[in-house]
């Protein structure tokens, strides 16, 4: 039964929203007595959010070429992906923040009664920001749910791994095994999915029915989609126009058409390790060098996620609207940091973007209700995001590859 339920966990979901839609609008008052439910689910996957973000970020660091020893091709691929990372972030910013989409949303039916609480961790007298950032207890962060100085932990950490691989290899493998253990109790965690989607999603939908904003929320989660997918494409048009410029032998039919497997396997696998192999043998065709490829698509695989932080971004704004706040351009570009960092952290580890989600809301004040809202649109999101992830990647490896080699 349960081997049934995990491999259906798709249906089961949609089950659920199926369910949470009629229910909501005939009985809306049910749900009153089932939010221990998604209490519990999202305290759960608080717990896994913290651990999961410093032990990956560790691990992806540490386990970095040694920078004293990067050769060119290694540190333009490394420049590429955090660069493309920036960008694409930076799109989302910039598109989210000159068009308002939060429009007549109804925040406190959307997100369940929940309200915004106040200033965050993001909020920092700059004066007090490297004694907040240097934190003297690590612990005391992790019970406080202070990401910004784990982040600077683990990124500290990760590098003195990464400058002393022969003696940090136990401790490595120690971290890359905690990782494991706690993306396991994720795993186990998001069995609980479906049940808390039907309640989430049932009080939202029964909140909006009986105050009569439900047609105003739907239509706002759609323009959020389609905006979304506006910035994605975006995205996608800068890397293309720019293997384009560079490489004058290539014509834009032709390197969709080489790029139309890339496309079709990323769409029905959701995964950009699944899409390696055909990425990089079309990358090469397309006439990357073959160093180039070899190195940097696997890389790219396991921490350039650029359509995914732009994403996060990209709800974590348009939650922030409808609850009526507009961040300064200094608490978005901390949070934009912090998009990419978990970003990278995270990236290519299957069912962690809500983990993402989890820190990000959190710094935010939003209220994590909002988890729930994005979890069945994650199901369609993700398939286009990871189209364009890996097809951003391919390019990237043509763009590097014109740079100048060892």
């Amino acid at each position: 039964m349960l081997k049934w339920y995990k491999k259906n966990i798709n249906k089961a979901i949609l089950i659920a929203l199926i369910a949470a839609f009629a229910l909501g609008t005939t009985t809306p008052h049910i749900f009153v007595h089932l939010t221990f439910i998604s209490d519990a689910f999202i305290n759960l996957l608080k717990l896994c959010a913290l651990p999961i973000i410093l032990t990956s970020l560790v691990v992806t660091i540490g386990n970095l070429p040694n920078p004293s020893e990067l050769k060119r091709i290694a540190r333009n691929s490394i420049i590429y992906i955090l660069a493309s990372e920036i960008i694409a972030v930076t799109i989302g910013l910039i598109v989210f923040n000159s068009i308002d989409i939060s429009g007549n949303i109804n925040a406190s039916s959307l997100l369940n009664g929940a309200q915004y609480t106040g200033s965050t961790s993001t909020t920092i007298d700059i004066s007090q920001i490297f004694n907040y950032l240097f934190t003297a207890n690590i612990f005391n962060s992790l019970v406080k749910f202070d990401v910004l100085p784990i982040v600077v932990f683990s990124i500290m950490l990760g590098l003195t791994c990464c400058f002393n691989k022969e003696h940090a290899r136990p401790f490595l493998d120690f971290f890359g095994s905690t990782r494991q253990i706690f993306l396991s109790l994720l795993n186990a965690v998001m069995l609980l999915a479906p049940f808390a989607i039907f309640v989430l999603i049932g009080s939202g939908i029964a909140d909006s029915y009986l105050n009569g904003s439900l047609v105003v929320n739907l239509l706002g989660l759609a323009k959020f989609v389609g905006l979304f997918f506006a910035a994605l494409f975006l995205h996608f048009l800068w890397q293309i126009t720019l293997v384009l410029l560079l490489y004058r032998n290539l014509s834009l039919k032709r390197i969709l058409t080489e790029a139309l497997p890339i496309f079709a396997t990323a769409f029905v696998s959701s995964s950009s390790l699944a899409t390696l192999p055909i990425a990089l043998e079309k990358a090469e065709k397309l006439g990357g060098n073959k160093k180039v490829v070899e190195f940097m698509l696997p890389i790219c695989a396991s921490m350039n996620f650029a359509s995914g932080m732009m994403y996060e971004m990209t709800a974590t704004l348009f939650f922030l609207h409808i609850l009526g706040i507009h961040p300064d351009i200094m608490q978005q570009i901390i949070l934009a940091i912090v998009c990419i960092l978990t970003g990278i952290a995270v990236g290519g580890i299957p069912e962690t973007s809500m983990v993402s989600f989890v820190t990000i809301f959190n710094m935010a004040n939003i209220p994590l209700s909002a988890i729930s809202i994005l979890l069945p649109l994650d199901r369609i999101v993700d398939r286009v995001r990871t189209m364009v992830n890996i097809f951003g990647n391919t390019c990237g490896t043509l763009i590097v590859s014109k740079s100048k080699i060892d």
